[in-house]
């Protein structure tokens, strides 16, 4: 079907040519009317680009308040990753709190010197300028439901939990809306 209309578009533009010795007397007077026609093509382009001006100036407004209407709405949307739990199974020990390789893991950091840090996983230390340095557990309150599974080959990804709380929503049990996981305030001091 493609190839037929290829091969007919030489005929039909040739077709479509009219000499002006083959112009009736009817097609002459619509000849001399072109002029007119210029100046409708003229109007017509105009009225399009003024429609695509309106149009792209209220396309960005809509768009700039679309980003206020979602501040506007609550995000009660629960977390497709951990299902409001907050926290999803150690990838480590799959739940266990034992890690088959943790004594290797041990042997590494003793050689690297860091064997004396007492630290678990969720525990930073903060410079605060007031205070001074600080330890400081992280979504303490979320692990303290969730009490220490393993007594030996303790797993250093969950401190031996078997659950590490969840990436996607942080712990809060809510889905991030799209644009709210990073913010430029939060790389900018």
């Amino acid at each position: 079907m493609r190839l037929l209309s290829l091969a007919l578009i030489p005929a039909v533009a040739a077709g479509l040519q009219l000499q002006p010795a083959m112009l009736r007397p009817q097609q002459m007077s619509r000849a001399a009317v072109s002029p007119v026609m210029g100046d409708m093509d003229t109007i017509i382009g105009v009225g399009t680009a003024l429609i695509g001006v309106g149009g792209g100036i209220g396309l960005i407004a809509l768009t700039e308040n679309a980003g206020k209407r979602n501040d506007d709405v609550i995000n009660d949307q629960p977390c497709v990753v951990c299902k409001t739990k907050k926290v999803v199974d150690c990838p480590v020990c799959k739940a266990t709190g034992q890690d088959q390789f943790a004594q290797y893991v041990a042997g590494v950091q003793e050689m690297t010197g860091e064997a004396g840090s007492s630290q678990s996983v969720n525990t930073v230390t903060v410079d605060d300028w007031d205070a001074g340095s600080k330890e400081v557990v992280m979504f303490a309150d979320i692990l303290e439901k969730y009490p220490v599974k393993a007594t030996e080959n303790i797993c250093q990804n969950c401190d031996g939990r078997g659950v590490v709380v969840c990436d996607n929503c942080e712990g809060t049990g809510l889905q991030p809306r799209f644009l709210e996981r990073y913010s430029p305030d939060d790389f900018m001091d």
